[in-house]
């Protein structure tokens, strides 16, 4: 009787544990919140662009040129292609690689900051 009773005990625990463990998703996390997000950016070469971000797509325009980009996946920042273009970031530091394959790397210009040259601190 003691041994059963132990027994159902262990069981119990294990079924416990089991069931309060993390659980790892075998699918992508799901998207709460989706929000559209527009940014300027100054580029060591002093190029400008503008982006604007929308769900899983982005317009880069630069040099009176507009480009759809597609978002893909990225390790860390985000990414997003399309038109022979891509851009890629990390916090406000970004690499955009225009249709000629020139890499430009650029910096989020912050509303009312008026220092254009704030990548060569």
């Amino acid at each position: 009787m003691k041994l059963a009773r132990r027994h159902n005990l262990i069981g119990l625990l294990c079924a416990v544990s089991v069931a309060c463990a993390p659980k790892t998703p075998d699918v992508a996390p799901k998207i709460t919140e989706i929000r559209n997000y527009q940014a300027n950016f100054v580029c060591e070469d002093d190029q400008r662009m503008h982006v604007k971000f929308s769900p899983f797509t982005a317009e880069l325009d630069s040099q009176g040129m507009s480009v759809a980009m597609t978002q893909e996946p990225a390790a860390d920042g985000f990414r997003y292609a399309g038109g022979g273009q891509s851009l890629s970031a990390r916090g406000s530091e970004a690499a955009w690689t225009d249709g000629k394959g020139t890499v430009h790397h650029c910096r989020e210009a912050i509303a009312g900051s008026t220092n254009s040259n704030s990548l060569a601190q």
